[in-house]
């Protein structure tokens, strides 16, 4: 088991993954036992734990609440309490692209009540999750999906659509932090598009583990964020005696 090697990076996901959907982005239902299992993880010898989200750093530490000893990514890895090669800073063309994916996204949800545009350092993100014309909805997240605007990568996902200015993604994020922590061995838990990123750069001695239904690189698949709980929790119990037996 992946439990039983000598050092151990555990990354995971939030939104989906730790906590269910909510149409309040800010106050989501957080799964305890997945969020207790990672501080009991970060606490163990020769293992490491991050949390990968899509929402913005200061955002992710006010909703999950969580810190050190835990690393803790935003934007896609954008933003990182670890010390890899994150953006800091926009261009000038950055910038004006992002403005540009503003107003194409605010255009888009007039007169659609329940969507918004959330502005996060390096993105925009369109929400359609509190919508109640569902149809009308649908609509909209198709045509964001499809915008093309110069230097912006459209990235649709669960109820959002985010236009991004970066070329930061979490695969790039992972492999970035295992070129810099070297651990033998991976876990990356994830439930969207966007952490197929992820799971592709994955490799045989790492796992990738796929929460929900729909296609996936991942070679695990769970079924919801409680079968999370339950599969951390048990990782832990498997770290715990592995590390013991060891000394």
């Amino acid at each position: 088991m992946i439990a039983r090697v000598p050092s151990l990076l555990v990354v995971s996901d939030f939104d989906g993954t730790l906590a269910e959907f909510s149409t309040d982005a800010m106050n989501v239902p957080i799964n305890h036992e997945a969020v207790a299992a990672l501080k009991c993880l970060a606490m163990l010898p020769d293992t490491r734990v991050a949390v990968l989200s899509g929402r913005d750093l200061a955002g992710l530490r006010r909703v999950s609440g969580l810190g050190d000893p835990l690393i803790l990514a935003g934007s896609h890895g954008a933003e990182s309490t670890l010390e890899v090669a994150a953006n800091s800073t926009l261009s000038d063309a950055q910038r004006a692209a992002l403005n540009a994916a503003t107003k194409a996204f605010e255009q888009l949800i007039v007169d659609l009540p329940g969507a918004f545009v959330e502005h996060k350092p390096f993105n925009r993100v369109l929400h359609v999750i509190a919508c109640a014309d569902r149809a009308r909805a649908d609509e909209v997240y198709a045509r964001a999906s499809a915008l093309q605007i110069s230097g912006v990568s459209m990235k649709p996902g669960k109820f959002i659509v985010e236009a991004s200015v970066v070329s930061m993604n979490k695969g790039v994020w992972i492999s970035q932090a295992k070129a810099l922590l070297r651990p033998d061995a991976v876990v990356f838990i994830g439930d969207d598009t966007t952490d197929e990123d992820g799971f592709a750069v994955l490799d045989d001695a790492d796992l990738g583990v796929k929460v929900g239904s729909g296609p996936t690189l991942a070679t695990r698949r769970l079924e919801n964020v409680p079968a999370v709980g339950e599969f951390l929790s048990q990782l832990v119990c498997e770290r715990v005696k592995f590390l013991e037996a060891r000394g």
